[in-house]
């Protein structure tokens, strides 16, 4: 695998959680939005998007920032080569998906996608009218030598030359009459403005109809005995405006139609997830400060990203305990100066980092566990027990 890959980062600007999709959409030219909705029908459907998302998270760098983040949660993949990092990251997310029971996509999630990317983007470019080609060298030579041909074909037109009056003057050979020339300056065309149509708003009233006979189907179904619940209303109404949006195709797409699908399909999507009893991941950056016990949660999650849990200015009445995890990324964790806390900390698979004062101990590797304790000055202040656990990645903790 070649070693010179070309570099996907990640930008801060215009980022809805770590900028994966972002940056993907900024290399290949896309709407953002497109990718983002693919992800999350992806994740609910298998979570193959959960996975892809973790790897851009872990292969792709941030803007200004040229080392991956799997090289620096890893230290001892520095020596590899960039596609074996890449190709050991895919790997490692395939297992990891195997192990967590997924049993494929399906056609429904990929008719989705194709579905929203054909009939709600691709049309969107053909509106603007391009712009016409920038002329090559050639091309200018040549329109200059045809301005100078009808030049030297206008009457009372001549050429400034020395004055050499026993040297035969050179005379323009015989050339074809201007009203000959293949291109003249009159027979340019005519710039044409470009006329935007405007989006009628008739086709909602069949988006009405579809949506309103889809939601009593729903109700004379719940009133002969089948379940009615919010996820069929749902369905329903998705049904109906995702038909209008296929029926749309040719008279054109009314206004906000769209966005009303993608609504739908977003609330369709939680209500089946609730309906499941599945957690939704969280994932990207997160910053978590507490100042009292009655602040902090007993647990903190997160399912790839950064998490940083501030508890500097921590003041506690009683003993407490917390859980962090982190699934894939980085947990920093820093620690109150009058509590003692308890650090019992796993790193399965990265490095980890402890701080007290000047002492730092650096571990790296697999199946990594330690106790840390930072005891405060006072012998019957509090004590906060915190478990933390990162899966895959770094843990720093520091006072």
């Amino acid at each position: 695998m070649p070693e010179n890959l070309p570099v996907i980062s990640r930008p801060r600007d215009g980022a809805m959680l770590g900028g994966v999709c972002a940056g993907l959409a900024r290399r290949w030219q896309l709407d953002p939005n497109l990718l983002r909705i693919a992800l999350v029908v992806l994740s609910v459907f298998g979570g193959l998007g959960l996975v892809a998302y973790g790897s851009g998270l872990l292969l792709m760098p941030r803007d200004g920032q040229a080392e991956m983040p799997v090289r620096r949660i890893l230290p001892f993949t520095r020596n590899w080569s960039t596609g074996a990092v890449v190709a050991a990251t895919i790997a490692t997310a395939v297992v990891v998906l195997a192990i967590g029971g997924f049993n494929g996509i399906g056609l429904g999630p990929a008719v989705v996608i194709f579905l929203v990317w054909f009939f709600g983007f691709r049309g969107r470019g053909s509106r603007v009218p391009t712009p016409p080609p920038e002329p090559t060298p050639f091309e200018r030579a040549a329109e200059n030598w045809r301005v100078r041909l009808v030049e030297q074909q206008t009457p009372g037109y001549e050429s400034t030359a020395l004055a050499a009056p026993e040297t035969q003057r050179w005379e323009q050979p015989y050339t074809d009459p201007a009203s000959d020339l293949a291109v003249r300056d009159d027979d340019l065309p005519a710039q044409v403005p470009v006329r935007r149509t405007r989006r009628s708003w008739r086709l909602w009233w069949l988006a009405l109809v579809l949506v309103g006979s889809a939601v009593l189907a729903v109700t004379l179904l719940g009133l002969a005995g089948f379940p009615a619940t919010p996820l069929a209303y749902a369905s329903a109404v998705l049904a109906g405006l995702g038909l209008t949006l296929l029926a749309s195709t040719r008279p054109g797409r009314p206004p906000l139609l769209l966005p009303a699908t993608i609504v739908a399909a977003v609330a369709t999507a939680n209500l089946l997830v609730a309906s499941h009893g599945l957690q939704p991941p969280s994932v990207g950056e997160q910053v978590h400060r507490f100042a009292s016990g009655a602040q902090m949660p007993r647990q903190l999650d997160l399912t790839a990203g950064d998490l940083t849990v501030d508890l500097t200015g921590l003041a506690l009445a009683g003993d407490q305990s917390l859980d962090v995890h982190v699934g894939a990324g980085q947990l920093t964790l820093q620690v109150p100066s009058d509590v003692t806390v308890v650090v019992d900390w796993t790193v399965k698979a990265g490095e980890a980092h402890t701080t007290d004062g000047t002492r730092t101990e650096s571990r790296d590797g697999l199946d990594l566990s330690g106790a840390t304790t930072y005891a405060a000055a006072d012998p019957d202040a509090p004590v906060l027990h915190v478990r933390a656990t990162v899966d895959l990645g770094e843990l720093d903790v520091t006072r």
